[in-house]
């Protein structure tokens, strides 16, 4: 279906690059394109070069791997498929314990599915703080950032239903100088925040992605010197 428009438009042979999601099926397109460019068009057309992959599945891949730095390799166990497998019951020890070796962002994570499995102590939270915090997940981009942001605005709220809640929550509890942290890491997830903004839909342009892409490495460089 592609390559007849292109041949309509009489841009198969500039054709560059193709920007799209990350399904299996873009590949196998890119590989149609590939072979048709060579076989008909006797142009060097590189699949494994000229595709490239939605920026804002990238983006999300690259603030997943910052956040759980210590769960990526093979070996680890990924800590959401851990949760899935603990059915609806999502406050067992063993998963609780999973998230918070990532710190004060997973004690916040921890209180965020207390607070959410169950439909007592998700009123009572309501209550506390007008609205609920919206929970992380592995797919959805800025879920985490999300979360950040509300919890940070409802950080007394927070604070007073851990207390509440003291006798389950004690591990959970945030300290003040992992408020701190938790306000940091916030901090430089804006600027991937904004990045998937500016580059969804009609401004995923090559530019556009490429120009992101310059900016989010040189924000990781400045964030790793000034730590």
């Amino acid at each position: 279906m592609l390559l007849p428009v292109l041949k309509d438009y009489g841009v198969v042979r500039k054709l560059g690059s193709i920007v799209g999601d990350n399904a299996t099926t873009n590949d196998t397109l890119c590989r149609a394109v590939g072979k048709y460019m060579k076989d008909s068009e006797r142009l060097d057309w590189r699949p494994e070069h000229r595709r490239i992959s939605c920026i804002g599945h990238v983006i999300n891949l690259a603030v997943q791997a910052f956040l759980m730095k210590k769960h990526i390799d093979a070996d680890q166990a990924d800590l959401y498929d851990h949760q899935e497998a603990g059915g609806r019951d999502l406050s067992t020890k063993a998963i609780r314990k999973e998230f918070r070796s990532l710190g004060a962002l997973g004690k916040l994570h921890n209180i965020v599915v207390h607070i959410r499995n169950s439909t007592g102590r998700t009123a009572k939270f309501r209550d506390l703080a007008g609205r609920l915090i919206p929970l992380d997940n592995r797919t959805r981009w800025n879920s985490w950032h999300e979360m950040l942001r509300v919890a940070l605005k409802l950080a007394s709220a927070v604070d007073a239903y851990t207390k509440e809640h003291f006798d389950t929550l004690e591990e959970e509890y945030l300290s003040p100088n992992e408020w701190e942290t938790l306000r940091e890491i916030t901090d430089f997830l804006a600027l991937f925040h904004e990045a998937t903004l500016e580059t969804q839909a009609d401004n995923a342009t090559i530019d556009r992605v490429l120009f992101t892409m310059d900016i989010l490495i040189k924000h990781f460089e400045e964030s790793i010197v000034s730590r």
